[in-house]
């Protein structure tokens, strides 16, 4: 037997109840909770029309139309197609918004359709809050035994993606997924927009539960404690974002310029460590480890290059950078046409109005200076500084020690407790301070012969 009954002008939830009980009842939908301004039902097809609300074990749904379909008579509704203005609002207070909703419960799959030039969106889909948009979306579902969860969505094209309230995502497509730990990804042409952050990746992944993000061959701009307008470029293998403290660990072939600071390279993994100013995130440390080059420029003459084989650390709080080197392997540092062997170096930096200028760059244990393209120059010292503005070197000894200096082309032999090099217009200056010689002991010669081959002792000449 068909049924066929029109309500017209009054809210069917209770007449439905008693004309469909026998017909409709199923675990996945609550027949006290159907109402709609007109019905009609044919025996397969459950037609509702004008403010159709529905208690389903998805959760609350609502839209202008609704048709409940069945496979055959007196089977339960396994397919709902949901038309105008649909609000599905889920079991855990999430919200999905759409034109048309296309739902199979025996598959346990749906689609899901927008207005024309709006996009599907879901929102709070998980703690966070974690919200996602697109022009096309597909849904799989999972069930238990009293309700039915979005378990995973496939969401494409114009894909947008709000985490929390401080990060904005875009994609091509992205993949939502529940089934035991929920998590997000996005793949091709991603971008991720933190403020004044802006980073583009191949593959960006969000897990909410652990307030992490991963991305594959990140690419971008971060915003610096100083200079904002110029803003730290990067680009790395990998990048992990933890949203709580704000720390970025960039993984794998790392580089990062930066016009304050210089341009860093580090082979293995670089911690950006962000604190909030100003209403905003802003970088506050740099930590490298592993081998790391850093090319900077103290003046306009030359760059200088230091390689690290330990721990670079720069703190913008302080406005100091150190770099560690462990004992077999030295830190390098190439000043002009000179390389320079170190344990430790300090770069300190003085604050210039919104921008860092490097004020004295500081290196120290068992220093050892030689020239770089040709052996006409060495030197050993336990401390090695050098001034920009003055564009001054200062190479000095601890207490009752002395500095080695040979320069050959310009037949220089100078044991000091300091020796001083200065850059001018006019060439440089080379002078001794403190307890000065002209001439090397024997020790001393077998020292600097010791430590560079290329020593050929000299002849001593007066300054």
């Amino acid at each position: 037997m068909k049924i066929f009954h029109p309500l017209h002008s009054l809210r069917t939830q209770t007449l439905l109840f008693f004309l469909f009980l026998p017909f409709i009842i199923h675990a996945d939908i609550n027949t006290s909770s159907i109402s709609s301004e007109k019905a009609s039902y044919d025996g397969n097809a459950l037609v509702l029309e004008g403010s159709v609300n529905l208690q389903h074990a998805l959760g609350k749904l609502q839209a202008g139309n609704a048709r409940l379909l069945r496979a055959t008579e007196g089977s339960p509704f396994t397919a709902i197609h949901l038309r105008d203005d649909v609000l599905i609002t889920l079991e855990n207070r999430g919200k999905i918004f759409c034109a048309r909703a296309d739902f199979d419960f025996d598959k346990l799959t749906g689609t899901l359709i927008p207005k024309l030039g709006e996009t599907i969106r879901f929102v709070n889909l998980q703690t966070g809050p974690l919200s996602l948009e697109s022009k096309q979306a597909t849904i799989e579902f999972a069930r238990d035994a009293s309700s039915i969860k979005v378990a995973k969505i496939e969401a494409r094209d114009s894909v947008q993606m709000h985490y929390g309230k401080d990060f904005f995502l875009t994609a091509e497509s992205a993949t939502y997924s529940n089934t035991t730990v929920p998590y997000v990804w996005a793949s091709q042409h991603c971008t991720l927009t933190h403020f004044d952050d802006h980073i583009e990746a191949d593959r960006i992944e969000v897990l909410p539960d652990t307030a992490k993000m991963i991305l594959t061959s990140p690419t971008g701009r971060l915003t610096p404690a100083l200079s904002p307008s110029d803003g730290i470029q990067f680009s790395c293998k990998k990048l992990i974002w933890e949203k709580a403290p704000q720390i970025l660990t960039l993984k794998g072939d790392i580089y990062i310029s930066d016009t304050e600071v210089g341009d860093i390279h580090c082979e293995d993994e670089v911690e950006l460590r962000q604190k909030q100013q100003d209403g905003k995130w802003i970088l506050n440390s740099i930590t490298a480890k592993g081998k790391t080059e850093l090319n900077y420029k103290l003046d306009v003459d030359f760059q200088h290059l230091l390689i690290c084989y330990g721990q670079m650390h720069l703190d913008q709080d302080r406005l100091v950078l150190n770099l560690e080197s462990p004992p077999e392997e030295p830190l390098e540092y190439f000043h002009d046409k000179m390389k320079l062997c170190a344990k430790h170096a300090e770069l300190q930096y003085a604050k210039d109005g919104n921008s860092i200028t490097p004020k004295k760059l500081f290196l120290c244990g068992n220093i050892q200076l030689s020239s770089l393209e040709d052996a006409s120059r060495c030197a050993v010292a336990d401390q090695f500084t050098y001034f920009p503005e003055e564009k001054k070197i200062v190479l000095s000894a601890k207490d009752g020690g002395s500095v080695l200096f040979w320069d050959q082309q310009q037949e220089l032999s100078i044991s000091a407790r300091e020796v001083h090099i200065r850059h001018t217009e006019k060439g440089e200056h080379i002078k001794g301070v403190g307890n000065v010689s002209f001439a090397f002991s024997n020790v001393e010669n077998a020292l600097l012969k010791k430590l560079f081959p290329f020593y050929q002792p000299n002849g001593r000449r007066q300054l």
